[in-house]
């Protein structure tokens, strides 16, 4: 709930304007909520840009002890906002999907019982693609402030390293964030069915862009990503971004592991936010 004359951020809306802004999204039907994501769509290149990328997470063949596995976090999951204690209503949606990378390193099978105590490690290595309709109400030119995407987990061997794009990365030319996820990481592993270790060097690049957006990621006790606009503009009704994550585990008896997601949106301007809860059992798959 809003309170008058707090002030939450410098695009905080007086009262009065948020009372006419929460009137024309009551009002809105849904022919006129189905046209605001159309137009949307279609500005999508206008948007966020995925200019390259340079994918070399995969191993040579006959590498053992890797896998790779698509996640589906969410697929075009509905997000709902209360409307001051009126009934709530449809806002917009957020797919998220995950490839990860899952490596048994150190030279050493997983299979063994001693796998940490030899130098083994477990290293996952996960890509993250999301995109979020947001739509811009009537009367606002931007609908949402922030947006953020978490995981989290119970196990407390299961190590966040890095989180990239790191915060602060961003190069800005005139209303345009300008990202590099740039990762390398040198693995050594098993090949030819055991017998032999060979060293892998997984690789990932890719560049993007936000417009009036700007990207900031965590490693911390769990894995976390986050959009906070910096500018209103329409453009913003359609986003898309990406993310990498990179975990370490000393010891493959403890998974599957569970994972906890979370999708946090704020309306622009105000307290009011949507929220929705996923998650998903991580596993080996070798």
């Amino acid at each position: 709930m809003i309170h008058c004359g707090v002030r939450v951020h410098k695009y905080c809306m007086s009262y009065q304007k948020l009372s006419s802004f929460y009137t024309a999204i009551i009002t809105m039907n849904e022919e006129e909520q189905k046209t605001t994501q159309t137009k949307a769509t279609n500005e999508l290149h206008a948007i966020t840009s995925e200019t390259s990328v340079d994918n070399e997470l995969v191993p040579p063949l006959g590498t053992v002890y890797y896998s790779c596995q698509t996640i589906t976090i969410f697929d075009n999951a509905t997000f709902i906002l209360p409307v001051l204690g009126r009934t709530p209503m449809t806002w917009g949606t957020v797919s998220w999907s995950s490839d990860v990378y899952t490596y048994g390193t150190g030279g050493v099978p997983p299979t063994d019982d001693d796998f940490a105590h030899k130098g083994g490690l477990i290293y996952l290595v996960t890509v993250h693609r999301v995109t979020v309709s947001a739509p811009s109400f009537i009367g606002s030119e931007d609908s949402w402030g922030t947006m953020k995407f978490s995981l989290d987990w119970h196990d407390p061997d299961l190590r966040p390293v890095y989180q990239l794009p790191s915060t602060g990365s961003e190069v800005i030319s005139g209303g345009s964030y300008n990202y590099e996820i740039d990762f390398l990481q040198a693995m050594q592993m098993l090949k030819d069915s055991g017998n032999q270790e060979t060293t892998f060097n997984a690789r990932y690049k890719q560049t993007f862009s936000l417009i009036q957006a700007k990207q900031t990621g965590v490693a911390a006790s769990g894995a976390e990503f986050q959009i906070k606009t910096t500018g209103d503009t329409r453009e913003h009704d359609f986003t898309q971004t990406y993310s990498l994550s990179m975990l370490t585990h000393p010891n493959p008896s403890q998974f599957p592991i569970s994972i906890n997601a979370q999708f946090k949106i704020d309306l622009e301007g105000t307290i009011d936010h949507a929220t929705l809860h996923g998650g998903f059992m991580l596993d080996l798959n070798f």
